[in-house]
């Protein structure tokens, strides 16, 4: 099996463990325009080259996904995300 450091894609539970958040949290992160991922049906490719640099770039700009994982409900995630 390949260690996270020989691969370029990271799928949902890698990336999160290299993040130090959630697979849940993960995934909602992979909804946001502009993250550095694939989708090919229902599985997710997270380029892990891209991955910190577009973490350094978006830090603290979406906290209404932490509001929405922490309990506000998926109603309010919907209105408030893509925007």
């Amino acid at each position: 099996m390949e260690s996270i450091n020989d691969k370029i894609g990271l799928t949902l539970k890698e990336a999160s463990k290299l993040l130090g958040i959630n697979e849940k949290l993960m995934s909602e992160l992979t909804k946001v325009k502009g993250f550095p991922c694939i989708k090919f049906k229902r599985r997710i490719v997270i380029n892990k080259n891209k991955l910190q640099s577009w973490f350094d770039a978006n830090s603290g700009k979406y906290f209404w996904i932490f509001i929405t994982f922490l309990g506000r409900g998926a109603d309010f995630f919907k209105r408030a995300r893509y925007n």
